[in-house]
This record gives C-alpha cells, sequence and structure tokens, in this order.
C-alpha cells in the first residue's frame, strides 16, 4: 500500500508540473518571426557599377589574422558554383566571392550555411557583390534552415544543380572583380581583416568555382614551405632556369607588346588600369571554348589591382577596403598604399636579390598542371589515378581541345613522364608563352591583380598570366598535386553575345597591351 501511495503522488506531482509548464509557455508572447539584420555596408567599387559587400557571415574567422603559413582556396561565382565549391573535398581555409545573381540563389546559399553547413563557417570568409543600384542583401538573423535539406552536402547540392549559367544572369558577370576580392580575402583583408600576413609565409590558390584541387595538396604545400622545398636552390635538376631565361623571353617578344612596367605595388602606378592582354594575334584566346566562367572587374579594392577599380597594384593588403569614406575601388585608403613594396615587382631584380628584401620565392608561381575529367567519373585523387584515366581516356589536359596553347606552357609530357613522388615537390621551371592561362599557388603580398575591367567572356586571366610575365614572376611545375574540372570542353553551347563580348575585351586588350609599356618601363620581357 505505502508503495503504491508514494507512486500516485509521485504520478500527480509530475501532472501538475507539466500543468503548471504548459500554462506557462502558453503565457509567453509568440515568438518574433525572423527579421533581416541591419543591411551590411557595401562598398562601391571604382566603376560605379558594382558594390562589394564583406563577410556577410559575420565576424571573418580566426585564420584570416593567424600569422602561421596558411594556404587558403579563394575562388568564385554565381551561388550555385559557389556551393559546388563549398561541397568539393578542401579542408582548409576559404575565401569565396558570390556574385548575387540570381537573388534567390543567394538567400538559400545564406540558408544553407546558417543551417545543415554552418560549420563551413568557421573556416569560410564569404563576399557578396551585386548591381550598385540593386538592394543589398538581406540576411536574416538567425539564418533560416531549408526544410528536409538532407545534410550538408545534399542541400548543396540540389543548389549546384538549379545554378543557372554564368553568362545568362541578364547582368554582366564581374569575374575578376570577383576574383580580386576572393583573394583579397584570402590574404587577410577586407573591411574586417587585420594586419597582414608575415611576407612569405600566406599562400592563395585561385581557382573558378568548378576547378577543384586534387586531396591532399594544402598538407603538401605546407610540409613544401616548412622543409624549404619553395626555394629554387631546392627544386628538382639544376635549381630552376638561368635568370636571363626566366619568362623564355627569346622567341616570345612581340615588337608591339608592353615594354615593362612600375611595380605593382606603387599607388601612383594604380592609374594605369592593367588589361592583361596577350601578345600576337588578338583571336578568341580560347578559339572555341568559353575561358572563365565567372570574371569581372577590379571593384573590390583588391590592393596591387589596376586604377580601373582604384586598387592598390598589388594583391594582399588586409586594409585595401577597410576606408568607407574612400570612394574609389572599394575605398581603398592611403594608408593601405604604405602596406605595399614599392620595390617588390620592380626589374630586373631576382627573387633572391637582397635588395628587395623578401624570400627566394616571393616572386614564384607554383603551377598546377590542369585536367578535365569525363562526366560522370568521380575525380582522380592522386597523380598514379590521373595518370591511369588519362591513359584510358577519361582525363586530357584543360582545354586540350578547344586551345591546347593555353596550358601548354605546363609541359604535359615532361610532368606525365615523372613517376608519382611519394610527396609534393617542385619539378622543373617553364618559360612563360602566351596565351597561358596557368592555375598556380602564389604568395598572397606582392602578385598584381586581375584588370577588373573584362567582363563576361574572353582575356580575363590570360591578361594577368601576361602581367605576371613581364613583371618578373617565374613559373615553376608541383608534382604530385594537381587541379581537375568535371567535365570535357567541347566546341558549341556557348551564349548568345559571346562573339560582341570577345570583340570588345579584345580591344581593350589591345589597350592594356600599350599600358603595360609605361606600367613596367624597366622590364625587358613582353608578352
Amino acid at each position: 500500500m505505502g508503495r503504491g501511495r508514494f507512486l500516485g503522488g509521485c504520478a500527480w506531482l509530475l501532472g501538475g508540473l507539466a500543468l503548471l509548464q504548459t500554462l506557462y509557455l502558453r503565457a509567453l508572447p509568440p515568438p518574433r518571426p525572423l527579421r533581416p539584420r541591419r543591411p551590411p555596408r557595401g562598398v562601391l567599387d571604382t566603376s560605379g557599377a558594382f558594390r562589394v559587400y564583406w563577410d556577410v557571415l559575420g565576424t571573418p574567422p580566426g585564420w584570416a589574422r593567424d600569422p602561421r603559413p596558411e594556404l587558403v582556396l579563394a575562388t568564385h561565382g554565381s551561388p550555385g558554383r559557389a556551393a559546388a565549391a563549398l561541397g568539393g573535398p578542401w579542408g582548409g581555409p576559404l575565401s569565396v566571392a558570390v556574385f548575387g545573381a540570381p537573388p534567390g540563389g543567394l538567400q538559400e546559399l545564406m540558408a544553407i550555411l546558417g543551417g545543415p553547413c554552418r560549420s563551413l563557417r568557421g573556416r569560410l570568409r564569404l563576399h557578396v557583390v551585386l548591381g550598385a543600384a540593386g538592394p543589398p542583401p538581406k540576411i536574416l538573423d538567425p539564418p533560416r534552415a531549408p526544410q528536409n535539406s538532407g545534410g550538408c552536402r545534399g542541400a548543396l547540392a540540389r543548389l549546384a544543380a538549379a545554378d543557372p549559367p554564368s553568362y545568362s544572369l541578364e547582368v554582366p558577370y564581374p569575374g575578376n572583380l570577383l576574383r580580386n576580392v576572393a583573394w583579397q580575402g584570402a590574404a587577410g583583408g577586407g573591411l574586417g581583416g587585420g594586419p597582414p600576413p608575415k611576407l612569405g609565409t600566406r599562400f592563395v590558390l585561385m581557382v573558378d568555382a568548378d576547378v577543384v584541387p586534387s586531396p591532399g595538396l594544402r598538407e603538401g604545400f605546407l610540409e613544401l614551405l616548412r622543409n624549404g622545398g619553395l626555394h629554387p636552390k631546392n627544386w628538382e635538376g639544376q635549381g630552376g632556369l638561368h635568370p636571363e631565361n626566366w619568362g623564355g623571353r627569346e622567341g616570345l617578344s612581340d615588337p608591339k607588346a608592353p615594354d615593362a612596367q612600375k611595380d605593382l605595388g606603387n599607388p601612383k602606378s594604380s592609374d594605369i588600369q592593367g588589361t592583361l592582354g596577350f601578345r600576337g594575334d588578338l583571336g578568341d584566346p580560347k578559339d572555341l571554348g568559353a575561358p572563365d566562367g565567372l570574371r569581372v572587374l577590379n571593384t573590390l579594392g583588391v590592393p596591387g589591382f589596376p586604377k580601373v577599380l582604384g586598387i592598390s597594384r598589388s594583391f594582399g593588403d588586409p586594409n585595401g577596403l577597410s576606408d568607407p569614406s574612400v570612394p574609389s575601388a572599394m575605398g581603398v585608403p592611403k594608408g593601405l598604399q604604405d602596406l605595399s613594396d614599392p620595390n617588390v615587382l620592380e626589374v630586373p631584380h631576382t627573387p633572391s636579390d637582397p635588395v628587395t628584401a623578401e624570400p627566394p620565392w616571393a616572386r614564384v608561381l607554383f603551377v598546377l598542371p590542369a585536367f578535365e575529367v569525363r562526366s560522370g567519373l568521380r575525380l582522380p585523387r592522386s597523380k598514379a589515378e590521373l595518370l591511369r584515366f588519362w591513359g584510358a581516356g577519361e582525363a586530357r589536359p584543360f582545354y586540350g581541345t578547344l586551345c591546347p596553347r593555353c596550358q601548354a606552357p605546363t609541359d604535359f609530357g615532361r610532368w606525365r613522364a615523372l613517376p608519382p613522388p611519394p610527396r609534393l615537390r617542385v619539378a622543373y621551371e617553364v618559360p612563360w608563352r602566351d596565351p597561358w592561362e596557368p592555375f598556380f599557388v602564389a604568395p598572397a603580398r606582392g602578385v598584381p591583380p586581375f584588370d577588373e575591367r573584362f567582363l563576361q567572356y574572353g582575356f580575363n586571366r590570360i591578361s594577368q598570366a601576361c602581367e605576371l610575365h613581364v613583371a618578373g614572376f617565374r613559373f615553376a611545375v608541383l608534382d604530385g598535386a594537381f587541379v581537375t574540372h568535371r567535365g570535357f570542353k567541347e566546341p558549341g553551347g556557348f551564349h548568345r553575345g559571346r562573339e560582341a563580348e570577345l570583340g570588345q575585351n579584345r580591344r581593350l586588350f589591345r589597350r592594356f597591351r600599350e599600358e603595360l609599356r609605361e606600367r613596367y618601363p624597366g622590364s625587358t620581357r613582353r608578352c
């Protein structure tokens, strides 16, 4: 009896507590609907056509200010392409510049990052570029997670599958502006950035969102840095080309090409718009292929960019856009110019010249061989696996059928003949030849930015590679790592208006080559 009464009393007690809790909850006011945060402050680019919104997810993650060595993946795209990149295998820090069209895609991406993919925010800096006349992005606080998302990768994959082509957004795609914004974020800059990382310890890999780095690249590169493998004296063979041959001047000169430039860190040279053109025939740089799906003007104020967007002439100044009172090129303050080494790209100093006070790899670009893999196949995870795909016809050099010359300087035959190494290494140095547009790992600071005047299709990455050559950079090919594009690039299927865009950018490129002549007056290199 005693036990029964005790249990009955407990039941009455629990029931009473439940009733009180119910009454309390009913007495509470209904929850307020989600409201947008205060609209973020955008920075107008120098063209006046776009606004850049830095760090729309909030305070930059800790790696942005961390002085320790790091390799950051920088990429850009529409919301769907950005989603595809975020769902990839890269496990390190990312800086992503998203073009906010279509608006619905941007809202869905933000919701995914506030819900199933919230864990990505600890290593992600997300920046948004919108047309200057449009409203700022709406950011819910907290972001509303999509229903039945099926996990992070599933949500990102669905958004990527629904993404419209970048050239069909009814707004000129500012690919080079986006590239500059992503690079600046990777270098630790932007409105929320801190002091610049130590020269020679922060590196950036800039790729389009549909290009995927091979697994282990970040870890292998940082190990190479720690072990001194980036120093030219430790490269395979004789430690690089003779300085006189850097850039392969012989047989590659165009008498009409720009002569030389002022260093890219000199603010006085930022009034020259950089149209990184290439020499010789100014026909379609891809012959038949659409080169860089996502290009834009330099309005994000990435240091080291042409004045086209009012940006200083070298990447990596974290304060480059920190002064909202400056209307030009994302508001680059005068103070940011002081962070640039005015001699960083001054020719004829070699990378190891003590006059520049730079590490020996400060003006070396570490090239990653680029490949296409047949649609429907998983991407290769190692060089050995890639070689098997290549031998079976399931992989081939990037743009191998559309524009073989655009990747030929990588020397795929030489790279293929090297046995897969046990770890990442610098295999050999190659001369620049036009119209090369390599993917590469580069120091975060001191690299000329992309010319933001190039919109839509044509002469985007090619122009930057041309300027890098004229500015005195060297190109060293990595063995043991690569980048891949899912699907073969084939003729046909181009967007309407491509020929008109190509013609406009071709004329711009001609002007750019003339501007390089003034920008680099001391350079003996041609492009």
